[in-house]
């Protein structure tokens, strides 16, 4: 097999990834659901296992706006990003074209570059081997900082912090207690920190039957409500997003972690990675970020 054998390319257009974004300079896009979700009012806590290990980053080089010529990229004129298209809000297909903040943001950060964005499709075996190996020039797909991972890769700056939530049936979920998930199974996204969390923490201490590990998280929140999970752990924004989208189900408890979603980068190629940290702190700065996140999350963006 070929090293693209079982990956598909998706291709789209500057000015079809830009009209994501609309008017975003002038005004507030629309939201993406049709009625915004509510805030998050489960309760918070950390649990023992669940804390991220970010590792330590290397010293940076100094910021000082690099040129085009200052990195390496797979393409001319193009930004390869490779992504996991399961993951809504982050990034999903909608009519076989990519869409999601991960999609948004990774597009606006081509075309300050004076680059054409293509996303290119992977699995979790690959979307970081194919930032290690040359096939693409980045990584975006809701990724976590984690010690492991900068073993292989680079990271940028982060630009979402991911705490998770436990979501279940809505007749579980007055008076709430982990003892209600004795024997049963819990679903997590696949290769997250979910299911890290899961498999460490939650199965032990609420003695679940197993762990199942999904591909496309949304498929687990179906599940949960049919009754074949108990629950189901995943970051917070999904959570919030397929709560209103799936009848049935409740967010009881969020998970402090500590974790952190960034862009991944080949750890040959610094440049790019200071590159693509300027033009996320510009986007803070002017307000595009923000624009963004109301969005894909129809809240503001945290603080810090």
């Amino acid at each position: 097999m070929t090293p693209m054998a079982g990956r598909r390319l998706v291709r789209f257009s500057l000015v079809a990834a830009l009209t994501l974004l609309g008017p975003a300079c002038h005004s507030e896009p629309a939201p993406t659901v049709q009625a915004p979700p509510n805030p998050t009012t489960a309760p918070s806590t950390v649990l023992a296992g669940c804390v991220v290990d970010q590792g330590s980053a290397r010293p940076s080089t100094p910021r000082t706006g690099p040129s085009p010529g200052d990195y390496t990229i797979v393409q001319p004129g193009i930004l390869v990003a490779a992504s996991m298209t399961s993951h809504p809000p982050f990034e999903s297909l909608q009519g076989g074209r990519p869409v999601g903040f991960d999609i948004d943001l990774i597009a606006e950060v081509a075309r300050r570059l004076g680059l054409r964005p293509e996303i290119q499709s992977a699995t979790l075996s690959s979307v970081l081997t194919d930032v290690v190996q040359g096939r693409a020039d980045v990584a975006i797909a809701a990724l976590s900082i984690r010690s492991d991972r900068r073993s292989v890769v680079d990271f940028t700056d982060a630009y979402y912090p991911a705490d998770l939530a436990l979501t279940v049936g809505v007749g579980q979920a007055r008076g709430f207690g982990l003892s209600a998930l004795s024997g049963k199974v819990l679903g997590v996204p696949g290769g997250t920190t979910a299911e890290s969390c899961a498999r460490s923490a939650l199965l032990p201490q609420a003695r679940l039957a197993s762990v199942k590990a999904y591909q496309d998280i949304s498929a687990a929140f179906t599940d949960l409500s049919v009754g074949r999970l108990g629950a189901v752990l995943a970051d917070v924004p999904t959570s919030d997003r397929l709560v209103q989208a799936v009848p049935g189900v409740q967010m009881v408890q969020v998970y402090k972690t500590g974790d952190a979603y960034a862009i991944a980068v080949a750890r040959s190629n610094p440049k790019l990675r200071e590159a693509i940290n300027r033009v996320l702190g510009d986007m803070r700065r002017d307000g595009t970020y923000a624009l963004l996140f109301q969005k894909w999350f129809q809240v503001k963006p945290p603080s810090g």
